[in-house]
C-alpha cells in the first residue's frame, strides 16, 4: 500500500510539472503570436528559452521570404551583427590560455602595428582594451570600410590604420564601437597568419557542432541556407520592403559578421550559462568562459530592458531588475538579433528578427515577457498591458517621424547646377575609396563599394541626398568650376573626379 501510494503521488507531481510546463510554453507562444499579431510588418521572428540546462520552448513565427512565401525554421539563418563580438571575444580568451596571444601586451609589439615609423599612438594599448571598447583610439574610417564599404585590400587598412587613427587624449574610458575587434582581425592576421572566421569556425561551430552558423555569406548561399533576408517597414506600414544594404564576405566583419540559427543560438547559450560546457562536454575551461564574461570596463547606462553595467570581451553586463542579466545584441538594416542569459536563475534566451526598424523593440518585448514570467513576476498577458503600451507608442513614433521625413522630403526640388550627365564618372579618395555615378530614370545613382543608392533631391546647394543604409540619409556635395564637376564630398571626405 505505502509502494502504491509512493507512486500515485509520484504519478501526480509528474503531471503537475508536465501541466505546469505545457501552461507556461502555451503563454509563450500565446504572447508571441499576440505581439505579432499586432506588429505585423515583422515578417518573421525565431526564438528559443532554456532553462536549467534544458530547452523549455523553441519556435519560428513567419517568413524569410515574403514574396517566396518561405517559412521560417529552427534552421533558418539570421544575420546577428554586433552580437557576433562575443563570438570574437571567447576566441582571444581561448587564444590566451592556448599560449598564443597574450590579451595584456601593448599592441605596439604586434604587426602591422610594430612596423609603422610611429608607434607611439598605441603603446599601452592592449588587445584587452581593444574588446572592452577602452583604446583611447579611435579610426572612424577603418571601421566604416570594414562593415560598409566591401571594397579594400589589406594594405589599405594598414595604410588607414596607421595615418588615419586619431588619440582620445588618454581618456579610456567605454566608448562602444566596432574599431576594436577589427583592429583584433588586422593584429591576429599579421602577427599570426591566423583569420578571425576561420577560427570561430573551427574552435566555436564545428565544436559546438552548429551546422548553420558561419562567418562567411558565400558558404550559406553556396550551400541554398534558408537566410531570412533582410527587410524594413519605414517604407509601407502594410507590406515591409527588402533593406537597400546587402552584405557579403568582406563586410562579414568581426565585430558583426556571423549568420546564425536559433537552433544553434541554443548551443551557443547552454554553453556559456554552463561556463564551458555542452551535453556533458567541457569544450572551454571554466577560465577561459569566466574571463570573457567578466567586467572590464565600466559602462553604466540605461536601456529598454536591461541596466547596463559592465561590458567584458563580447559581454554586456548588466540588470534585469534585480537580476544580473549577460547579453549582447546585433542591428543592422533588416535584422535585428537578441541573446541574453540570466545566470543566477538559470534563464537563457535567443530572439532573431529580419526587420530592424522595430524588430528591436518588439524582440526585446518578448524577451522582458519571457523572463517576468519565468521568475514569477507576471501571471497573465493583463499584466503586461502597460509594458505592450509602451511598445506601442514607440513604434507608432518611430512611423510617424519617417512618415513624416518621407513626407518632407517628397515636396523638395532638384538644387543641382548642372545636366546630370555633368556629374556622371568615378571619384577616388585615397583613404576612402571610390564612389561611381551614373544617370538612371532622370536621377542619378551612386554606387559606394558593394552600397548602391538612388539618389533624391537635398536642400543643399549642387548636391544630392543618398541612403546607402535603408532610413539613414546623408548629402553629397558636388564641386564644380567652368570646366564642369571637378570633386565631390561625402562623409567628410573629399573625393576627385577620375
Amino acid at each position: 500500500m505505502k509502494l502504491k501510494s509512493t507512486i500515485v503521488v509520484l504519478l501526480f507531481l509528474l503531471t503537475t510539472l508536465i501541466s505546469n510546463a505545457q501552461n507556461i510554453e502555451n503563454k509563450i507562444d500565446s504572447f508571441i503570436e499576440e505581439t505579432l499579431n499586432q506588429f505585423s510588418e515583422i515578417p518573421s521572428l525565431s526564438i528559443t528559452v532554456v532553462k536549467d540546462n534544458q530547452p523549455i520552448f523553441t519556435k519560428t513565427y513567419g517568413y524569410t521570404d515574403v514574396d517566396n512565401r518561405i517559412k521560417s525554421t529552427t534552421e533558418s539563418a539570421y544575420y546577428i551583427a554586433s552580437a557576433t563580438k562575443s563570438f570574437v571575444g571567447l576566441v582571444a580568451a581561448q587564444l590566451e590560455e592556448e599560449g598564443v596571444l597574450d590579451l595584456n601586451t601593448s599592441i605596439s609589439q604586434f604587426a602591422p602595428i610594430k612596423n609603422f615609423k610611429d608607434t607611439s599612438l598605441f603603446e599601452g594599448v592592449t588587445i584587452t582594451d581593444l574588446l572592452s571598447h577602452t583604446s583611447g583610439i579611435r579610426n572612424g574610417l577603418f571601421t566604416w570600410r570594414y562593415a560598409s564599404i566591401g571594397d579594400y585590400t589589406t594594405q589599405d587598412m594598414i595604410q588607414i590604420l596607421e595615418e588615419k587613427t586619431i588619440s582620445l587624449k588618454n581618456d579610456k574610458s567605454y566608448r562602444y564601437d566596432n574599431f576594436g575587434y577589427n583592429l583584433l582581425d588586422l593584429i591576429l592576421s599579421q602577427e599570426y597568419g591566423l583569420a578571425w572566421k576561420e577560427l570561430l569556425k573551427d574552435k566555436i561551430f564545428k565544436a559546438l557542432d552548429m551546422p548553420n552558423t558561419t562567418a562567411y555569406i558565400s558558404k550559406a548561399k553556396k550551400e541554398r541556407w534558408n537566410i531570412a533576408l533582410p527587410y524594413t517597414s519605414i517604407n509601407d506600414k502594410r507590406k515591409p520592403q527588402l533593406a537597400l544594404t546587402q552584405k557579403n564576405d568582406m563586410t562579414f566583419q568581426a565585430a558583426g559578421g556571423m549568420l546564425m540559427s536559433i537552433k544553434d543560438a541554443q548551443k551557443w547559450l547552454l554553453m556559456n550559462m554552463n561556463r564551458g560546457q555542452l551535453n556533458g562536454t567541457q569544450f572551454f575551461s571554466e577560465t577561459v568562459v569566466k574571463k570573457s564574461h567578466a567586467i572590464i570596463a565600466d559602462s553604466k547606462s540605461n536601456g529598454d530592458i536591461f541596466t547596463n553595467e559592465g561590458y567584458g570581451l563580447g559581454w554586456n553586463n548588466a540588470k534585469f531588475k534585480d537580476q544580473k542579466v549577460l547579453y549582447h545584441f546585433g542591428g543592422f538594416d533588416g535584422y535585428f538579433a537578441h541573446i541574453s542569459f540570466l545566470p543566477e536563475s538559470n534563464i537563457g534566451i535567443a530572439v532573431f528578427a529580419n526587420e530592424s526598424h522595430f524588430g528591436d523593440n518588439v524582440s526585446n518585448l518578448i524577451a522582458a515577457y519571457i523572463y517576468d514570467l519565468l521568475l514569477g513576476n507576471v501571471t497573465q498577458l493583463s499584466d503586461y498591458e502597460n509594458e505592450i503600451e509602451k511598445v506601442v507608442n514607440r513604434v507608432e513614433d518611430i512611423q510617424k517621424n519617417f512618415e513624416q521625413d518621407r513626407l518632407n522630403r517628397a515636396n523638395r526640388k532638384w538644387t543641382l547646377l548642372h545636366d546630370l550627365e555633368n556629374y556622371v564618372g568615378k571619384y577616388g579618395n585615397k583613404y576612402a575609396g571610390s564612389i561611381n555615378v551614373e544617370t538612371f530614370d532622370e536621377s542619378l545613382k551612386v554606387n559606394l563599394g558593394i552600397s548602391t543608392a538612388i539618389a533624391s533631391p537635398s536642400t543643399k546647394d549642387d548636391s544630392i541626398r543618398v541612403e546607402f543604409r535603408n532610413g539613414h540619409g546623408s548629402d553629397i556635395l558636388f564641386i564644380s568650376d567652368n570646366n564642369g564637376t571637378m570633386a565631390l564630398v561625402y562623409g567628410g571626405n573629399v573625393y576627385l573626379k577620375e
